[in-house]
């Protein structure tokens, strides 16, 4: 398992599974991956899924970012399960 240490930038929580490609834009009500008007510019950063179950407790929550450069590798940890 690797520690790392992430810079998220602007981020779009994402309530629901969606399959993002690339971050989604800004626009108020657009949030897509493809979009191509020049008015909802720039793209959010990262993205932070959470997952929830059928009671709404937050069971998991997910940080994706799109660019390498958001990451930097801070420690390997080993460990094994018994």
């Amino acid at each position: 398992m690797f520690v790392v240490r992430v810079i998220l930038g602007q981020v779009f929580i994402c309530q629901k599974p969606t399959p993002f490609k690339k971050p989604p834009c800004t626009g108020q009500s657009c949030h897509k991956d493809n979009c191509t008007d020049q008015s909802h510019q720039p793209f959010f950063h990262s993205v932070l899924g959470t997952h929830k179950d059928s009671n709404t407790r937050l069971i998991f929550r997910e940080f994706i970012i799109y660019e390498r450069s958001q990451a930097y590798p801070e420690f390997l940890v080993e460990y094994e399960r018994q």
